[in-house]
């Protein structure tokens, strides 16, 4: 059993809201628990981003709190805020909770005590050796990708913003419209309006993104037109009928 609670998050997770407190769920069982982050991973974005919800869970091998975003979750060590993050699924993220202590790279067989390890051929002891270091090396190059993936991802891009008003209207004009990632629930969609604002939302959810929607300008940067949301979002426009923010492609659906 698992001692669990929900913050910023109904008890379902379902919903997320900033007002919403700490929500004490008991002991829950390991089945409960996945059945819980599988609602958690399903999250609306939007909410997720407004609300900043997490579940806090303690188990065997200590307190962790466990975050979402884009169908994918993210296990931290409570107790120490420096430690890196492990993306997991529901079910390994119950795997890990068992160990005697998390590690970042999932599924480490625990340490056999000296009195219990079966003696090995050194050939064997080798073998061992190089997969270690193998594993090792694979683990720090998926980081260092990691690191630099994002920080491509989420760089601005260097834009000179159009002055004229004339040009300004004419480019809002073409781009207005909404663009989705596809048409199953939960594909993203950016609708974009002739006045200069730009909402956020999935496809089948009928939340809003904010009371106040965003709004962008347009620019230009390395001969593209682009634009950039007043939370700093940058969108590029491949052409009238296709956009792409932080590498999904949005197509236009009307």
């Amino acid at each position: 059993m698992y001692r669990v609670s929900t913050v910023h998050l109904s008890a379902d997770a379902t919903h997320a809201d900033p007002q919403a407190g700490t929500i004490e769920l008991g002991e829950l069982s390991a089945g409960e628990v996945v059945l819980l982050l599988e609602h958690f991973r399903d999250l609306n974005m939007i909410e997720n981003l407004e609300a900043d919800p997490y579940i806090e869970i303690y188990g065997h091998s200590g307190k962790f709190h466990i975050r979402a975003g884009r169908r994918r979750l993210f296990l931290y060590n409570a107790r120490d805020t420096v430690e890196p993050y492990a993306e997991l699924t529901p079910a390994e993220i119950i795997i890990q909770l068992e160990r005697d202590a998390v590690t970042v790279a999932p599924f480490v067989r625990p340490r056999i005590e000296p009195e219990d390890r079966p003696r090995m051929r050194p050939s064997f002891q080798r073998g061992i050796a190089v997969a270690i270091l193998t594993v090792g090396l694979l683990v720090n190059s998926y980081t260092v990708y990691s690191v630099t993936y994002v920080e491509v991802v989420n760089q601005k891009p260097d834009l000179a913003l159009l002055t004229e008003a004339g040009d300004i209207a004419a480019r809002r004009t073409e781009v207005a419209g909404t663009y989705a990632t596809g048409e199953r629930t939960g594909d993203r969609v950016i609708t974009l309006s002739p006045d200069g604002r730009v909402q956020f939302s999935e496809v089948g959810r009928t939340s809003r993104i904010a009371e106040v929607p965003e709004t962008y300008q347009i620019g230009r940067s390395r001969g593209k037109l682009h634009l950039l949301t007043s939370a700093g979002d940058p969108i590029e426009i491949l052409n009238l009928e296709t956009l792409v923010c932080y590498r999904d492609t949005y197509r236009r659906r009307s």
